[in-house]
């Protein structure tokens, strides 16, 4: 009973605390019948208040100018076409007319740039149907300048303007590259990383490469056997070709029935799957004994079986 008793009993400041709350509530309940909300106020007064005054923004011009409706006008946004010139035609050879000239025989500004440009880097016009190669020719301009064209002999212009002979033998010459070196011929299946390096586009990566190739191998058989490395670019092998040799073709043989499988896993022409397949083969049938049982295995590809053939041994 005494701990029942002590459960309710309060300090001081809680009494004082418990007695506010209670008046709160009880002004909570009491106040709102007191009060009248239902009384409407008179608007009228705010409508009839004084408006503040706005203060006036002058308007800044644009700082690129106006946004006027003739400031862009389709006249001004786009250059209004030339006005045609009245053709004037006389005899001209198109390999030596000046720009002038095919203006006043009615032929527009960028076609007549063109001819000349054409004409002034070497070109030449054998026929008269030549000219209908220049770009943008107006429809029915060549028809009215057929008759007038004359082309002069080309070695009449060569001796006439001796500047101009250049042109013609300049597609002629040959140039030979710059720094370009008669290479060493080197054996492919003996030559070594310095003997590699001496060759043009192969350095010292390309040529570990492509011995190692060459062990795993067992010896190049053919010289195209080379492009099989693994980075060499082809630009670069057909650049070295007339460089390699294939003196000494001795080949390790690959012993197809006394080889383990790592061997034959690490031979580029078979792999992991050929290997595999290839010892299945040994479990269930025994060695082999021809090629024709090589071909028998599907996961043999034909083009690496060709290839491979060189070095299997029974």
């Amino acid at each position: 009973m005494k701990n029942f008793l002590d459960f309710f009993y309060y300090t001081k400041t809680e009494r004082k605390a418990c007695v506010l709350l209670l008046i709160l509530c009880v002004a909570a309940f009491v106040l709102p019948g007191q009060l009248d909300f239902s009384q409407h106020y008179d608007l009228t007064t705010l409508a009839n208040a004084p408006r503040p005054v706005q203060a006036k923004v002058e308007w800044k011009k644009p700082r690129y100018g106006s946004y006027t409706k003739s400031k862009y006008k389709y006249g001004t946004r786009y250059p209004k076409k030339e006005a045609k010139v009245v053709a004037s035609f006389s005899i001209f050879d198109p390999n030596t007319v000046s720009l002038d000239e095919l203006l006043k025989m009615g032929l527009n500004k960028r076609s007549a740039s063109i001819w000349v440009k054409y004409t002034s880097k070497g070109g030449h016009f054998k026929k008269v149907e030549d000219v209908l190669k220049i770009y943008g020719l107006p429809e029915g301009w060549f028809a009215q300048a057929k008759s007038y064209i004359q082309i002069q002999a080309k070695s009449d212009l060569e001796a006439g303007t001796p500047e101009k002979a250049s042109y013609s033998s300049f597609e002629d010459k040959k140039f030979s590259k710059k720094g370009a070196q008669p290479c060493i011929p080197i054996d492919v299946n003996t030559a070594d990383t310095a003997a590699w390096q001496s060759l043009r586009g192969i350095g010292k990566v390309l040529a570990n490469r492509i011995i190692k190739f060459r062990e795993k191998l067992g010896g190049f058989y053919q010289v195209d056997q080379v492009k099989e490395t693994f980075g060499l670019a082809d630009s670069v092998f057909q650049k070295i070709r007339p460089c390699l040799q294939l003196n000494t073709p001795t080949l390790k043989p690959l012993l197809i029935n006394q080889a383990s499988f790592n061997e034959l896993a690490s031979h580029p022409y078979l792999g992991f799957k050929a290997a595999k397949a290839i010892m299945n083969w040994k479990d269930q049938h025994g060695p082999f004994g021809k090629m024709e049982d090589l071909e028998a295995l599907v996961a043999l590809e034909p083009g690496k079986l060709e290839k491979l053939r060189p070095y299997v041994q029974f």
